[in-house]
C-alpha cells in the first residue's frame, strides 16, 4: 500500500487550525504549499496565511527532553576549553533553506525534523575562519596582490584551530575547534521591492523569511586539541585563544554572520553580561578559588569533608564557642586556625570537593562554569597555571 502524501494533503483543509508542535517542519507548511499550487488566485492567500502563522510563533525551540545543546559542564581533559558566546542580533539573519518546495522563494534555513531556524556548525566554521584570516592580515595581502588570494598561507594558529583546507593532501590536520549549531527562537519577514530604472516604481516584492533583529543566539565552541597537537603545531594556547576571541568579536559585531552581509544583515552585539567562557573557577560574582593551606587538609577527610569532630548534630561546622568547648578533644589546631579554616571552607569547600572527585589535583578546565566576555586576562592566567602534562 502506498500513499501520495501531497494528494492526501490536497483533500484536507487548506489552512489547518494548528501548527505542528515542533515548529515549522511539515504539516502546516506542506498544506500551505498544496494550497499555493492549487491555482493562481490562491498563491497570495497561501503565502499570507503562512507568514501570519509563522510570525505569530513566539518560541520555536528544540524539545528540551532530548538535550541536544552542547554541555560543557564536564570536560574530560584539563587542556580543553569550552567557549560560549551569547549575542543579540542587531539586524535580520538569513540563510536560505534547502527545502525544495515552499510557499516563499526565500525561506530561512530550518531543521528538517523540528522546524527550528538554525545556523549550522559548518557555516560557523567557514565564517569564523575567514574572520580570523582577516585578523591575521588577509585584507592587506589582497590589496598588495590585486585582490587575489593565491599564495596566501594561513599562520600556524589558524591551521591549529581550523585545520587545513579540504584539498590539502599532505600533513592534513582536522583542527582543534569543534563547532555546534546555533538555534533561534523566532522568524519574521523582510520585503525587498526592486524598482524599475525607467519608471522608478516597484515591480514585484520579494519576501525573505528571516530571524528578526533582537533575537538572541549562542555560539558554542569546544577547543579540544589532540595530545601533542600544541607542540607539533608550535603554538601558544593563550595567544591562540586570544586571537580566536578577537576573530569572534569582529565576525559578530563588524562583518556579520548572515547571507546578504553586504546589505548589513546578520550583525550582532555580544552580550558581555552573558557567558562566553566555560572554565574551572567561580563566577565573576564570586571570589577567586583559593587552595587550602597545609594545616587545613588535616581538618578534612579524603573526600574533602570536615572531620566528624568539627561538625554539630546537624552536620554543620561548629561555632566558635562550640569549638572551644571541645577542650582536650580538639584536633591539632588553635581557635584562630579553626576560624580561618571555617571561613575558607564556606567560600571554597564545595569547589575543593569537586576538584578532588572530578580531576584529582589537576586544576585545569575539567569542571566548568560561565565567565564574562571581559575576563580574558583571567583566562590567560588559568591557561598559564595549568598543571604539568597539560598542553602549554
Amino acid at each position: 500500500m502506498s500513499v501520495d502524501y501531497y494528494a492526501y494533503l490536497a483533500e484536507q483543509k487548506a489552512c489547518p487550525e494548528k501548527v505542528n508542535e515542533c515548529g515549522l517542519a511539515s504539516g502546516f507548511v506542506d498544506r500551505c504549499l498544496v494550497w499555493f499550487c492549487s491555482d493562481d488566485e490562491a498563491k497570495n492567500n497561501a503565502r499570507r496565511c503562512y507568514m501570519k502563522r509563522a510570525s505569530g510563533l513566539e518560541n520555536l525551540s528544540l524539545p528540551p527532553d532530548l538535550n541536544l545543546d552542547a554541555d560543557f559542564s564536564r570536560l574530560p581533559d584539563p587542556s580543553w576549553v569550552g567557549i560560549e558566546v551569547e549575542f543579540t542580533l542587531l539586524s535580520p539573519w538569513y540563510s536560505k533553506d534547502d527545502r525544495p518546495f515552499h510557499v516563499l522563494d526565500n525561506p530561512v534555513r530550518k531543521d528538517r525534523v523540528f522546524g527550528v531556524p538554525f545556523m549550522s556548525a559548518a557555516s560557523w566554521k567557514g565564517l569564523l575562519r575567514w574572520a580570523c584570516r582577516m585578523q591575521a592580515g588577509l585584507f592587506d595581502y589582497l590589496v598588495e596582490h590585486g585582490m587575489k588570494v593565491d599564495g596566501w598561507k594561513d599562520p600556524a594558529w589558524i591551521i591549529h584551530l581550523f585545520g587545513n583546507e579540504r584539498d590539502e593532501s599532505e600533513e592534513f590536520s582536522r583542527g582543534a575547534l569543534i563547532f555546534y549549531p546555533t538555534w533561534f527562537s523566532k522568524v519574521g519577514f523582510e520585503v525587498i521591492n526592486p524598482h524599475s530604472r525607467k519608471s522608478r516604481a516597484g515591480t514585484q516584492p520579494i519576501y525573505y523569511e528571516v530571524v528578526p533583529a533582537g533575537t538572541e543566539g549562542t555560539l558554542r565552541l569546544l577547543y579540544a586539541p589532540l595530545p601533542g597537537d600544541i607542540n607539533n603545531d608550535k603554538v601558544n594556547p593563550v595567544e591562540v585563544i586570544t586571537n580566536l576571541l578577537d576573530g569572534i568579536t569582529a565576525l559578530l559585531e563588524t562583518y556579520g554572520i548572515s547571507a546578504k552581509r553586504t546589505a548589513g544583515w546578520g550583525t550582532a552585539k555580544v552580550n558581555t553580561k552573558g557567558s562566553w567562557l566555560e572554565k574551572s573557577a567561580g563566577t565573576d560574582d564570586e571570589k577567586e578559588y583559593i587552595q587550602p593551606e597545609g594545616k587545613f587538609k588535616s581538618l578534612m577527610d579524603e573526600s574533602g569533608y570536615p572531620i566528624e569532630i568539627l561538625l554539630d548534630e546537624n552536620g554543620k561546622l561548629l561555632s566558635k564557642t562550640q569549638f572551644k568547648k571541645l577542650a582536650d578533644r580538639k584536633p591539632d589546631c588553635t581557635n584562630t586556625d579553626f576560624e580561618s579554616f571555617k571561613n575558607w571552607y564556606q567560600k571554597c569547600g564545595d569547589e575543593y570537593k569537586r576538584r578532588l572527585t572530578g580531576s584529582g589535583d589537576k586544576e585545569g578546565l575539567s569542571k566548568t562554569v560561565k565567565r564574562s566576555f571581559k575576563s580574558l586576562a583571567e583566562l590567560k592566567r588559568i591557561l598559564e597555571d595549568r598543571p604539568e602534562g597539560g598542553a602549554r
